[in-house]
């Protein structure tokens, strides 16, 4: 009988040798919504951010290995308080209500979020968004809003479409597309390393959702976990109609978004497979098998077609 998976309790105490935090702290920020994209998200023109901090939880985030990437307070000295505090910004409509009057966000493309999950904000929050962008003049509005992005976005499914069909991008491709996070199909794995997130079962409920309100949808296979039924996932996602598929191995020794180094040292004792290379590229060969050799992006290729993801969905299968 196989070992019962360790719960999201015990994978934290073996990577910082004490128990989680009892409870999720929250606070209030000044600091603005909008950063200019650089690094990784160099194919943005912003990165929208309406919390700082993240409360998903997730022992595997790159965010904590990026000392620029939010305040110490929030990472702890090894990334142990990731995950646990939460500040949410002040006057969040106010501010993209400015900017967008300025034309500060016109024709650009906006990666909403690169280090805070969108959809762990209050639910009248995002709702607020979208209504305060389908009320924006069209000469004012960004050319596309890319939603990063492993909670139940489909809430706002009717909200995304209105906006989406009332938006004409000037290179003609889609207003909004939701980059949907969903690394394993194993639901012991998401609770063993993600505190919050919701589970398989809902994730693929949210991308049927968001399917059938006629939105754009990349799943992002990431961080690339083991997987009981990864061809029937595959098939899942192409009976909706969706065009192509990225995925993120786990990351050791890169020039960014690195998986945390307890992290990769736990994945070496617990699960090494994850991190070998030979296996990652049979998994690879495996979803392009399914996807199309071109249709299947991997790392920075793939996060940077979320900018432009008409050209992918051309390509041949």
């Amino acid at each position: 009988m196989p070992a019962k998976t360790p719960d999201f309790a015990e994978v934290y105490a073996d990577l910082y040798g004490q128990p989680p935090p009892e409870r999720l702290t929250t606070a209030n920020s000044d600091a603005d919504i909008l950063r200019s994209a650089r690094g990784f998200v160099d194919g943005f023109d912003f990165t929208m951010q309406t919390q700082v901090g993240c409360p998903g939880g997730c022992l595997f985030c790159y965010v904590p290995s990026g000392r620029m990437l939010t305040p110490s307070a929030l990472r702890g000295e090894y990334g142990e308080a990731w995950g646990f505090e939460v500040r949410a910004k002040r006057d969040v409509l106010g501010k993209l209500a400015r900017h967008l009057a300025r034309g500060t966000l016109a024709d650009k493309v906006i990666y909403w979020s690169g280090v805070t999950d969108p959809y762990a904000a209050p639910p009248a929050e995002t709702r607020a968004i979208w209504s305060l962008l389908s009320e924006t003049e069209p000469a004012l509005r960004p050319r596309r809003l890319i939603v990063q992005t492993r909670y139940r976005p489909d809430r706002d499914a009717a909200l995304m479409a209105a906006y989406a069909a009332s938006s004409t991008p000037s290179d003609g491709a889609p207003a909004v597309v939701v980059s949907y996070s969903i690394g394993t199909d194993r639901e012991d794995l998401i609770r063993a390393w993600e505190r919050a997130t919701p589970s398989f079962a809902q994730r693929m409920r949210g991308i049927t959702a968001l399917r059938e309100a006629g939105l754009w949808v990349v799943p992002t296979l990431s961080p690339f976990g083991l997987w009981d039924d990864l061809v029937g996932t595959l098939a899942r996602f192409k009976a909706l109609a969706i065009p192509y598929i990225t995925a993120l191995f786990f990351k050791k020794d890169t020039n960014s978004a690195n998986t945390p180094s307890r992290f990769i040292s736990y994945l070496e004792r617990a699960y090494p497979l994850l991190l070998d290379r030979r296996w990652q590229a049979g998994r690879l060969a495996e979803m392009r098998a399914i996807y199309g050799q071109q249709r299947v992006l991997v790392h920075k290729e793939a996060f940077a077609s979320l900018a432009a993801p008409q050209h992918v969905a051309a390509r041949p299968n």
